[in-house]
């Protein structure tokens, strides 16, 4: 009855024993629905989510439940992380019913797979002020049978609603004007106190954060010396890393957390969160030499090294929030059993890290400091921390979903390639290039790229933002490696992002491709949503490339995109965060070449300590090799030595031989976009 158990998404196995008739999305389930003339009912989940687990438990193990949802409806169950096009169609139809998305995601449709109702989390019996999920079957399947007009009229309006909430806008572009009217908006939802955006729950949102952290730096060069402090970029990655979102004993960090002072987390670890974060920590560091940012970089890539890596050679995609049936068991603490790993150590260890008998969440402890720590406390209570990581490894290990997404992928690649290259830390890049080799070998079939890879099968054609991360991690990759075939492979993402998502006639780029048959409605990608928007890193990649070649297509195509999607702006300031990042790269890159002639690299060394989000870079032996186009053809070195060029506005500087004149030259180049 169930036909979950071929499958390969971890997710969907869990619920291979249901007794509900579960059927994967495909064209055959889809062909059912439409021959037995039923009515869908689709559940949308993924492995890490706690209520997901709750629901599964209540109903959908709920032999009567079961029994219901079997007699009237044909039952497919999606992983949100396999079909995240799927995932955003159908949250769309939910907000245009004024409910708030979220997972499990549970919608009604018509076997022509159009949405005419839905929800979220339905209890077996009517609590929480939401009504009995068996009530909701009988009611929606004697509409579905007796009301056909009701529900067209349903359908209508979803579908008008999903278009007007994701029309792109088309408007002039981003100007300074507005670029800084977003800027100032966002920096007046920060907690200055404890960081992240005002109120409960909060998430690390890396794009808005970013945007801050850029606006920071250009208007304190010359206008406001105190923005970077007080903009609360420090105050939220302090917040972050001292808090118990962030797993003090194991690294990594939590998906968020449900209080304001980032102590209690939903325990969930997510690739796609701990790779923005990597990122992030590494511009805090660059900006406020904090050596806990530092730290906390380092811990992370070693979890994920150590964790996410899988015996294939990919990264997976989430650690559960739950281990044996119980949310966060695996990360918690007792105070006695701290007390017994510890010995006479323990009281000091307890004292730092707010550990008591009564615990500080439901009777246990959620390791936290108070305060920042020094280097030297930080290295002494390393060797307690591991102390208690032996023990905590006898624990049950929450389930690992290890399907490999290029897109998450993506993301991390460009974490570790970024952090390897800042620290010297060959190891890391190499593990960049390693999991890039393996999403290349891995993912891509006759020509097509793959969202989704495991035990050997891809699922689903590739979304924007599985080749927008994979483009874009191609280029960093080259900057940091010098290796062509990155740029090559780059270069060519670009033109398949513009042949199979790109609407030539309205503007804008699709999520999914024109190979992509089994969606009801394509949405345009626009809007940051736990991870910047696809058409936001199209457009920072088709900037660097720009910068990269000379290629001036390069850079019309991402003012077209960006012109294509500016008048969503003010519609949605906050989840624009990431295309006026993209828009400042573009507008304001700062190509670094570097003549390289000898293997002295300290000037290099020197520039990595700089925080510079527009940075380009590229290193080359002969600018002569470069294409006639690039600003730095032709160009030599001074006086035998390693001779950097600072580029910007179609201008090169004179060549740079010592570190002094290379921050002279960026601080009047700044002083001239000011």
């Amino acid at each position: 009855m169930n036909k979950l158990e071929k499958e390969t998404s971890p997710y969907l196995l869990e619920h291979k024993n249901n007794p509900v008739a579960w059927y994967p999305w495909n064209e055959d389930s889809l062909k059912k629905a439409k021959k037995e003339k039923k009515p869908i009912l689709l559940s949308i989940g993924y492995s890490a989510c706690h209520w997901c687990h709750v629901m599964a438990s209540e109903s959908f193990e709920n032999k009567d439940i079961a029994a219901l949802m079997n007699k009237y409806f044909i039952n497919i169950k999606v992983d949100r992380e396999e079909r995240p096009d799927l995932d955003v169609i159908y949250q769309n139809a939910l907000q245009v019913f004024g409910e708030q998305g979220g997972w499990p995601l549970t919608m009604f449709l018509t076997p022509d797979l159009e949405p005419f109702w839905g929800g979220t989390y339905f209890p077996p019996v009517e609590k929480f002020g939401r009504p009995a999920f068996p009530t909701i079957l009988k009611t929606i399947y004697d509409v579905f049978q007796n009301e056909k007009e009701k529900i067209k009229r349903s359908v209508d309006l979803i579908k008008k609603g999903i278009n007007d909430n994701t029309v792109n806008i088309y408007g002039n572009g981003i100007n300074d004007d507005l670029s800084n009217q977003v800027s100032l908006s966002l920096i007046n939802l920060i907690d200055k106190t404890n960081g992240g955006i005002k109120g409960a729950p909060k998430f690390p949102n890396i794009p808005v954060f970013e945007n801050i952290l850029r606006f920071s730096l250009t208007n304190s060069l010359n206008k406001n010396k105190n923005l970077i402090m007080d903009s609360g970029i420090y105050q939220t990655l302090e917040k972050i890393c001292l808090g118990g979102i962030y797993d003090h004993v194991g690294g990594g960090f939590a998906r968020y957390s449900t209080d304001e002072k980032w102590l209690v987390p939903h325990f969930e670890k997510m690739l796609y969160d701990n790779a923005q974060l990597i990122e992030f920590l590494i511009y805090g560091y660059q900006v406020f030499k904090e050596p806990t940012f530092k730290t906390r970089i380092f811990e992370t890539i070693k979890w994920v090294l150590r964790e996410m890596k899988t015996k294939d050679g990919g990264l997976a995609s989430a650690i559960d929030a739950d281990s044996d049936g119980v949310e966060g068991k695996y990360y918690v603490w007792e105070k006695k059993e701290i007390n017994e790993a510890l010995g006479n150590l323990s009281d000091q260890f307890c004292k730092t890290y707010n550990v008591t008998k009564e615990g500080n969440w439901e009777n246990k402890n959620i390791l936290n400091l108070k305060k920042k720590r020094s280097i030297k406390e930080m290295e002494e209570e390393r060797k307690l921390l591991n102390i208690l990581f032996e023990k905590r490894k006898k624990r049950i290990f929450p389930n690992l979903d290890n399907k490999i997404l290029t897109d998450c992928n993506g993301l991390m690649i460009n974490a570790l390639a970024k952090a390897g290259w800042i620290f010297n830390k060959k190891e890391w890049l190499n593990e960049a290039k390693n999991t890039y080799s393996f999403l290349y070998q891995n993912l891509i079939h006759n020509n097509d790229l793959y969202h989704s890879w495991k035990d050997s099968k891809v699922k689903t054609f590739a979304t924007i933002d599985d080749y927008a991360n994979f483009m874009r991690c191609s280029i960093t990759l080259f900057e940091k490696t010098n290796k062509k075939e990155y740029l090559n492979n780059a270069i060519k993402f670009s033109n398949i992002i513009l042949k199979e998502f790109k609407d030539t006639k309205n503007g804008g780029f699709y999520i999914n491709s024109k190979k992509t048959k089994d969606v009801f409605t394509k949405i345009k990608s626009i809007y940051d949503s736990a991870v910047p928007s696809g058409i936001s890193l199209v457009v920072e990649s088709f900037a660097k490339l720009f910068y990269l070649t000379g290629n001036i297509n390069f850079y019309d195509e991402a003012e077209l995109a960006l012109k294509s999607v500016s008048g969503n702006i003010n519609k949605n300031f906050f989840s624009s965060a990431s295309l006026i990042n993209s828009n400042d790269i573009l507008k304001n890159g700062i190509h670094i070449v570097l003549l390289k002639v000898n293997k002295n690299m300290s000037i290099l060394d020197k520039i990595k300590q700089v925080c510079l989000p527009n940075m380009i870079y590229q290193e080359i032996e002969n600018s002569k090799e470069l294409p006639k186009k690039h600003l730095a053809f032709g160009k030599k070195c001074k006086n035998k030595k390693n001779t950097v060029f600072v580029c910007q506005n179609q201008n090169c500087s004179l060549p740079i031989t010592n570190f002094k004149e290379f921050i002279k030259i960026l601080s009047l180049k700044n002083e001239t976009i000011n």
